[in-house]
Protein backbone atom coordinates (compact mmCIF):
# COMPACT_ATOMS: atom_id res chain seq x y z
CA UNK A 1 0.00 0.00 0.00
CA UNK A 2 1.33 3.16 -0.98
CA UNK A 3 1.57 6.08 1.51
CA UNK A 4 0.14 9.53 1.02
CA UNK A 5 2.54 12.14 0.26
CA UNK A 6 3.52 14.26 2.94
CA UNK A 7 3.78 18.05 1.33
CA UNK A 8 4.72 20.71 3.33
CA UNK A 9 3.91 24.78 3.19
CA UNK A 10 8.15 25.96 4.42
CA UNK A 11 8.80 29.48 5.34
CA UNK A 12 12.76 29.97 6.72
CA UNK A 13 13.55 33.94 7.36
CA UNK A 14 17.02 35.74 7.03
CA UNK A 15 19.13 36.49 9.34
CA UNK A 16 17.91 39.30 11.49
CA UNK A 17 15.37 39.71 8.68
CA UNK A 18 18.03 41.36 6.37
CA UNK A 19 16.16 42.49 3.35
CA UNK A 20 18.96 39.45 1.75
CA UNK A 21 17.17 38.62 -1.41
CA UNK A 22 16.21 42.29 -2.31
CA UNK A 23 19.64 41.84 -4.61
CA UNK A 24 18.63 39.89 -7.51
CA UNK A 25 22.23 38.10 -7.77
CA UNK A 26 21.00 36.34 -3.73
CA UNK A 27 17.25 35.72 -5.04
CA UNK A 28 18.34 33.94 -8.45
CA UNK A 29 20.89 31.87 -6.42
CA UNK A 30 17.84 31.25 -3.87
CA UNK A 31 15.94 29.84 -7.04
CA UNK A 32 18.93 27.86 -8.95
CA UNK A 33 19.36 26.34 -5.61
CA UNK A 34 15.33 25.34 -5.04
CA UNK A 35 15.54 24.15 -8.74
CA UNK A 36 19.11 22.48 -7.98
CA UNK A 37 17.22 20.10 -5.62
CA UNK A 38 14.13 19.60 -7.32
CA UNK A 39 16.10 18.34 -10.14
CA UNK A 40 17.78 15.76 -8.62
CA UNK A 41 14.90 14.48 -7.09
CA UNK A 42 15.11 15.36 -3.77
CA UNK A 43 11.35 17.03 -3.49
CA UNK A 44 8.60 17.51 -6.08
CA UNK A 45 8.71 21.50 -6.36
CA UNK A 46 4.90 23.04 -6.17
CA UNK A 47 5.51 26.57 -5.98
CA UNK A 48 8.13 28.74 -4.43
CA UNK A 49 8.23 32.87 -3.47
CA UNK A 50 11.22 34.28 -2.48
CA UNK A 51 10.47 37.44 -0.47
CA UNK A 52 13.48 40.07 0.36
CA UNK A 53 13.64 38.46 3.68
CA UNK A 54 11.86 35.39 3.62
CA UNK A 55 11.08 32.26 1.79
CA UNK A 56 8.09 30.45 1.03
CA UNK A 57 8.11 26.80 -0.47
CA UNK A 58 5.24 24.43 -1.16
CA UNK A 59 6.72 21.16 -1.76
CA UNK A 60 6.55 17.27 -1.26
CA UNK A 61 10.01 15.95 0.03
CA UNK A 62 11.59 12.08 -0.76
CA UNK A 63 12.91 12.43 2.45
CA UNK A 64 11.95 14.23 5.70
CA UNK A 65 10.92 17.64 5.98
CA UNK A 66 14.13 18.27 8.29
CA UNK A 67 16.13 17.15 5.43
CA UNK A 68 14.81 19.21 2.91
CA UNK A 69 15.09 22.65 5.06
CA UNK A 70 18.88 21.86 5.49
CA UNK A 71 19.22 21.18 1.83
CA UNK A 72 17.47 24.49 0.69
CA UNK A 73 19.31 26.66 3.81
CA UNK A 74 22.71 24.98 3.59
CA UNK A 75 22.71 24.75 0.10
CA UNK A 76 21.97 28.44 -0.23
CA UNK A 77 24.49 29.39 2.56
CA UNK A 78 27.33 27.23 0.90
CA UNK A 79 27.15 28.94 -2.17
CA UNK A 80 26.64 32.54 -0.46
CA UNK A 81 29.48 31.86 1.61
CA UNK A 82 32.02 32.34 -1.23
CA UNK A 83 31.13 36.10 -1.41
CA UNK A 84 29.08 36.88 2.11
CA UNK A 85 30.79 35.79 4.90
CA UNK A 86 28.07 35.93 7.62
CA UNK A 87 24.70 34.57 8.82
CA UNK A 88 22.27 33.93 6.01
CA UNK A 89 18.94 32.33 8.10
CA UNK A 90 17.88 32.52 11.27
CA UNK A 91 17.92 29.50 12.91
CA UNK A 92 14.91 26.79 12.15
CA UNK A 93 11.76 27.17 9.74
CA UNK A 94 7.94 27.07 10.47
CA UNK A 95 7.00 23.90 8.33
CA UNK A 96 3.37 23.14 7.99
CA UNK A 97 1.58 20.08 6.82
CA UNK A 98 -0.56 19.82 3.92
CA UNK A 99 -3.79 18.42 5.37
CA UNK A 100 -6.12 18.12 2.36
CA UNK A 101 -6.98 19.62 -1.13
CA UNK A 102 -8.30 22.81 0.24
CA UNK A 103 -5.22 23.26 2.93
CA UNK A 104 -2.90 22.72 -0.97
CA UNK A 105 -4.82 25.73 -2.77
CA UNK A 106 -4.90 28.03 0.32
CA UNK A 107 -0.92 27.85 0.94
CA UNK A 108 -0.57 27.64 -3.00
CA UNK A 109 -2.58 30.75 -3.17
CA UNK A 110 -0.86 32.29 -0.25
CA UNK A 111 2.55 32.00 -1.74
CA UNK A 112 1.53 33.12 -4.73
CA UNK A 113 -0.23 36.67 -3.46
CA UNK A 114 2.51 37.23 -0.78
CA UNK A 115 4.28 39.82 -3.21
CA UNK A 116 0.73 40.93 -4.02
CA UNK A 117 0.07 42.15 0.11
CA UNK A 118 3.89 43.80 -0.44
CA UNK A 119 2.79 45.93 -2.91
CA UNK A 120 5.56 44.28 -4.94
CA UNK A 121 4.43 44.57 -8.26
CA UNK A 122 6.06 42.50 -11.56
CA UNK A 123 7.88 40.24 -8.74
CA UNK A 124 9.85 37.95 -10.54
CA UNK A 125 11.07 35.56 -7.94
CA UNK A 126 8.17 34.12 -7.72
CA UNK A 127 7.11 30.56 -8.75
CA UNK A 128 4.66 31.46 -11.74
CA UNK A 129 7.34 33.05 -13.56
CA UNK A 130 8.55 29.52 -13.79
CA UNK A 131 5.99 27.48 -14.61
CA UNK A 132 8.05 25.10 -17.01
CA UNK A 133 9.66 23.73 -14.12
CA UNK A 134 7.00 23.53 -11.40
CA UNK A 135 5.76 20.41 -10.73
CA UNK A 136 1.78 19.86 -10.75
CA UNK A 137 -0.36 18.84 -7.58
CA UNK A 138 0.06 15.41 -6.05
CA UNK A 139 -3.27 13.38 -7.38
CA UNK A 140 -3.89 13.23 -3.67
CA UNK A 141 -4.43 17.30 -3.36
CA UNK A 142 -6.01 17.45 -6.55
CA UNK A 143 -9.88 17.31 -6.97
Amino acid sequence: MRQRPQTYALTAVSHQRRQTFQRAANAELLIDTLFRYRDQGRYLLHGFVVMPDHLHVLATPEEPIEKMAQLIKGGYSFAMRKQYPGEVWQTGYHAHRVTDGEDYRNQLSYITNNPVKRRLVDYPYVHTRFMDRIDPTPAVWAT
